[in-house]
């Protein structure tokens, strides 16, 4: 039999067996829900515009005060037209956060405790207009022509980034990608490490290797449990992208397809790489109580850039530190994706991380194969690590 045949059947059958258990239509639906309920959280989490009172004496103000903050996309105000008795009353309920009384010479912003520095220099700005207003007026200047003639000298501006996402969505963007893949890693990496010390606990792996060789089957097994993650990613990351879009909770990168290739792209290095280190570390034992001790360091190894990325990601995406450490293997597989989301990592950096995980995964594939081939015959105790990596 040759090799590809070979592994192409190994990898037949893990794609087979696992595709129709129950546990992955389970899992699917129960994960694609999840992310409904994630996606409502975000929704009802988001908060409304920040209602301002106007007196009904300083009603004629409003007008303005509305244009001007539609101006501004970074301020999100609603007017409301209040009876002044009422102020301090609607004022402590929460109600509204400020009001604005009196008339232009003697404006009053009535507030609880804290002025809202945007407010304030909304409402400056809205008096200073309706006072070149009527000066201009007075001296018998059509206001229409003369803001006309203001708004023709326009300033370009150059943003050397794209806009930016909200910290509630960043948040949101940094959690579901670095979570979605630190999930799959630790989910299908301990399926196929129990995989294997299943096999070689009820000596399935004796009759395997009686006509394949041990590479063959790690190979098959890899690539098998692999396809079978990548299309539960490509479900979920379907049904992510939906409900982005139809209910507007997180705003998506423009060309959101690439990104979702891209995240598969790191999901299957990311796999390899961790996948290939738990298989190995599995057949060194042939007990499914002794699995935990031998796959403890490779989880530390998986969570690592998934603690991070919350950690350092959240506080500043632009941090160097996050920068630099998205570019090493094996942390790049779960941070450099997260920071591709944001629209943070240029593509210098995301095609020398790419680089090195590929070098990574070459050669702890290597080191992996030797492991397993040491190893997976051997029943009984707890094989030794400097046996397992001894050379033939």
């Amino acid at each position: 039999m040759s090799a590809r045949r070979a592994v192409g059947l190994v990898a037949r059958r893990e794609i087979n067996t696992r595709l129709r258990t129950k546990s992955f239509v389970l899992s699917t639906l129960g994960l694609v829900l999840a992310l409904g309920v994630y996606t409502l959280i975000i929704l009802f989490s988001k908060e409304g515009p920040t209602k301002v009172g106007i007196d009904r004496d300083t009603a004629e103000l409003r007008p303005v005060l509305t244009v001007l903050a539609d101006q501004v996309t970074d301020l999100d105000f609603e007017f409301v037209t209040v009876d002044g008795d009422d102020s301090e009353r609607l004022l402590r309920d929460g109600d509204v956060t400020a009001v604005i009384s009196g008339d232009d010479d003697n404006l009053l912003m009535s507030v609880e405790r804290e002025t809202d520095d945007d407010l304030l220099a909304l409402v400056n700005a809205a008096v200073a207009e309706e006072r070149t207003t009527r000066e201009l007026e007075r001296e018998g200047v059509d206001p229409v022509e003369f803001a006309q003639r203001v708004a023709s000298s326009t300033t370009v501006v150059k943003a050397l980034e794209p806009p930016g996402n909200s910290a509630a969505e960043q948040f949101a963007l940094i959690l579901s990608s670095t979570g979605l893949l630190y999930f799959f890693f630790i989910i299908y990496g301990i399926m196929l490490a129990q995989g294997v010390v299943e096999e070689k606990t009820s000596r399935v792996v004796e009759l395997l290797l009686s006509s394949i060789r041990p590479w063959q089957l790690l190979a098959g097994k890899l690539i098998g449990v692999a396809v079978v993650g990548v299309t539960q990613l490509i479900l979920l990351g379907g049904a992510a992208v939906v409900l982005a879009e139809g209910t507007g909770a997180i705003s998506l990168p423009t060309a959101v397809g690439g990104t979702l290739v891209t995240m598969g792209v790191w999901f299957l290095l990311g796999f390899f790489l961790f996948a290939a280190m738990l298989a190995a570390a599995a057949a060194r034992v042939s007990r499914q109580e002794d699995l935990q001790a031998v796959v403890q360091p490779v989880m530390v190894l998986i969570t690592t850039p998934f603690v991070l990325g919350i950690a350092l990601l959240s506080k500043n995406a632009h941090d160097p530190v996050i920068e630099w450490l998205s570019l090493v293997p094996p942390l790049s597989p779960i941070l450099m994706p997260a920071r591709m989301l944001l629209g943070i990592a240029p593509v210098w950096q995301v095609a020398v991380s790419l680089v090195l995980a590929v070098a990574a995964l070459v050669g702890l594939t290597r080191i992996a194969g030797r492991m397993y081939a040491n190893s997976v015959l051997r029943s009984g105790s707890r094989v030794p690590l400097a046996e397992s990596l001894r050379l033939r």
